[in-house]
């Protein structure tokens, strides 16, 4: 792996990536990062023990030099501050306390106590314009040519992050309390060629974030089936619910600060005491995937090689959602990458001018222009879905009918050296307005020349990623919030669902005699084969048996 040395941006000092080997291994009872010069090396350069304020990013790119792309992650410490400012909830919230102004000046007018009164619970309601801002230091920023192991080192530190020991040893005040509460849906999904599904696997991650006077104890209430019925919480703890579905924990693990005795025995109820303005994941579980029913989204990659002529074809649909629950949840960031032949990289590569600021300094200076090169990719062109019946026949001896190297009816497509793959990216999935069902496609057309080589064997699997606003795989639900030996006032609350989908597609490989579009589209059908004379069976009747081994005929003279 790269490391971007130093740490730290300075004015006078340029950045550099630095290549090291990285180990996680525990000190004890802390986990911590070690980092060598080189694998022999035995002592590392540098330690760093990991705390639970400690976070990593998500996974991004960045230019390595003018050829290549590398894939970078940041470890980062996050700690937060109140300050003044107006948070997203208390928008909504002024805006229906402007509309009532009037109202007030009616109240305040006609002596009306009650109207007064009404509008000073709204303004209490509102709150004080105050926000937990995070400040984020960066500690790491790792890099790696492999996607892969960037994600394996991610989920090796979120596992060493997760069984950290977490205590919270003092008591604080806050001038406004709020709780934040994530629930992730993690799916993985292995499909064939023919889209048989041959793996499917869901976990559940619950992450909580406090910001609680005193030394506060939480009762968090999830829709698990154990629970049902079983709920007494007060009107203030209740969490918007969205679906009244119940669930079943498989292969549950809670953090160090969940009370587990309590869980055992007293049915399934979830009590800690979160520690201060820190974001800890508090449990996570599996729960299997309904069966017979078709998944958020569906999708297939097919490579149709017609001599030195190939084609690569990819559709994607979204269905109907399956049940009322969460309703028609859409498909955000969805990326789906084909991986490419290293020989036939070249085509998609092209050389581009690059201009720096430094250029143009010296440009304005001395007023000669030197504009250096770079290696970029070619990117898509949009197409509508669709094209007019037969008219191929129409221009099939025209010249003037160009073909871009890739089309997509949404999004664009591009390739992406640091995946060494075709990367199709839509920004949502339907679109405003659309319905589902809707078919969306990408088409990519090459010609191989004779200095070109077709490659021995071919990945077998494309993949496919994108996010969903709602854990609509799972139905998990967090229904309440329960606070106690606090500062007594309900602190403010705030739900978030979110799942991740990762598919692993097999692709379908297709091979066919080459032919012109005009003469496809002008041949002759082949003629029919001749019919043979069916020979006369003869009829069979069960219930008239006289009538057997009689020739049938339509007329009254038989």
């Amino acid at each position: 792996m790269y490391i971007r040395h130093p740490p730290k941006k300075k004015i006078t000092a340029q950045r550099f990536w630095k290549k090291v080997h990285v180990k996680i291994v525990n000190q004890g009872d802390n986990p911590a990062i070690l980092l060598f010069d080189s694998k022999e090396n035995k002592d590392p350069f540098q330690e760093l023990p990991l705390q639970a304020a400690y976070s990593l990013s998500d996974i991004s790119h960045q230019v390595f030099d003018q050829y290549s792309k590398v894939f970078t992650i940041k470890l980062q410490y996050i700690f937060y501050k109140e300050r003044a400012g107006i948070r997203p909830g208390q928008v909504s919230k002024m805006q229906k306390l402007t509309d009532k102004i009037g109202f007030l000046a009616k109240a305040v007018e006609d002596a009306d106590y009650q109207g007064v009164k009404e509008f000073a619970s709204d303004m209490k309601k509102l709150g004080v314009p105050l926000e937990h801002a995070p400040q984020i230091s960066e500690l790491l920023k790792l890099a790696s040519y492999n996607y892969e192991d960037m994600k394996q080192f991610s989920v090796c530190v979120e596992e060493k992050l997760f069984r950290l020991d977490v205590h919270r040893d003092r008591a604080l005040t806050y001038k406004t309390e709020e709780v934040q509460l994530t629930a992730v849906d993690e799916v993985y999904i292995e499909q064939t060629a023919d889209g048989h599904v041959t793996k499917h696997l869901c976990r559940v991650r619950v992450f909580f974030l406090s910001f609680l006077s005193g030394m506060p104890e939480v009762d968090l209430g999830v829709n698990d089936m154990t629970r049902m019925g079983l709920e007494v919480v007060g009107r203030h703890d209740i969490l918007p619910v969205p679906t009244e579905q119940w669930i079943r924990y498989e292969n549950i693990e809670f953090h160090n600060v969940v009370d587990k005795k309590a869980f055992e025995a007293e049915d399934h109820i979830i009590k800690f005491q979160p520690p201060d303005g820190c974001y800890i994941e508090v449990m996570r579980f599996r729960t299997r995937p309904p069966r017979a029913r078709e998944l958020p989204m569906q999708a297939r990659c097919n490579f149709i090689i017609n001599g030195n002529k190939v084609e690569i074809r990819a559709d994607i649909m979204v269905p109907y959602h399956a049940t009322k629950a969460w309703g028609q949840v859409p498909c955000e960031d969805v990326a789906m990458r084909i991986p490419l032949p290293e020989c036939w990289i070249y085509q998609f590569r092209t050389e581009k001018h690059n201009l720096s600021l430094s250029q143009v300094r010296d440009a304005l200076s001395t007023g000669n222009i030197n504009l250096a090169t770079r290696m970029g990719s070619v990117k898509s062109a949009h197409r509508r879905a669709g094209k007019v019946k037969g008219i191929d026949r129409f221009l099939g001896t025209l010249e003037t009918a160009s073909q871009e190297l890739m089309e997509t009816s949404s999004g664009s497509a591009k390739y992406e050296h640091q995946h060494r793959a075709i990367v199709w990216r839509v920004p949502r999935l339907p679109k405003q307005g659309q319905g589902s069902y809707t078919t969306h496609e990408f088409v990519c057309r090459l010609t191989l020349t004779s200095f070109d080589q077709m490659p021995e064997k071919f990945d077998k699997f494309c993949y496919l990623e994108f996010t969903q606003p709602a854990t609509a795989e799972s139905y998990t639900v967090l229904r309440s919030v329960s606070i106690s030996e606090g500062s007594g006032e309900p602190p403010e609350k705030f739900v978030k669902y979110l799942a991740r989908h990762e598919y692993k597609i097999g692709i379908n490989f297709q091979e066919g005699k080459e032919k012109d579009a005009y003469r496809a589209a002008t041949a002759a059908p082949p003629p029919p084969p001749p019919q043979q004379e069916a020979e006369e069976e003869m009829r069979e009747y069960e219930d008239f048996p006289e009538e057997n081994g009689r020739k049938d005929s339509d007329s009254d003279s038989d």
